[in-house]
């Protein structure tokens, strides 16, 4: 891969792949140890974050552990996680985990997703988006985690 020389405002940022002049980056299409060597190199030329998508590749929990276990300062965000793909209580335990396994690196995005991939690729029900990310978001705060938190280290 080639130096990116540019200014951080010239990237364009597509779901995971990177463009840039000369540098094209996916962590999604590569295998999961490339994936951290690009993370690696994106964070080495100074980029500040990774955002990660997920639809019908790596989930995007485990693609971000991946990423965060590569690199040492990069952030790396979910944009978005769906709120489909797991249980509220999944979802905050994963939140936890790895805020507190990488502090100040995770951003956790949530997402509704859209009716064909919720309904038809993941065999749900498609309800209103406003209040079904309410009601997520409401089981997630109440849900129960039993194990160290980011804010318990300090």
């Amino acid at each position: 891969m080639k130096e990116c020389k540019g200014r951080k405002h010239d990237l364009i940022i597509n779901a995971t792949t990177w463009t840039h002049r000369d540098l094209d980056v996916s962590t999604r299409y590569q295998p999961a140890a490339r994936a951290q060597e690009a993370a690696a190199e994106l964070e080495q030329l100074g980029f500040g974050a990774i955002w990660l998508s997920e639809a019908t590749g790596r989930e995007a929990l485990t693609h971000a552990s991946l990423l965060l276990a590569g690199t040492r300062r990069i952030v790396v965000a979910t944009g978005i996680a769906n709120i489909y793909a797991r249980d509220p209580v999944a979802m905050a335990a994963a939140q936890n985990t790895l805020a507190e396994a990488y502090p100040d690196r995770f951003v956790l995005g949530l997402g509704v997703s859209q009716a064909p991939l919720v309904e038809q690729f993941r065999g749900h029900r498609y309800e209103k988006p406003v209040p079904t990310m309410r009601a997520y978001l409401d089981a997630m705060d109440a849900a129960p985690y039993h194990a160290c938190r980011k804010e318990d280290d300090r």
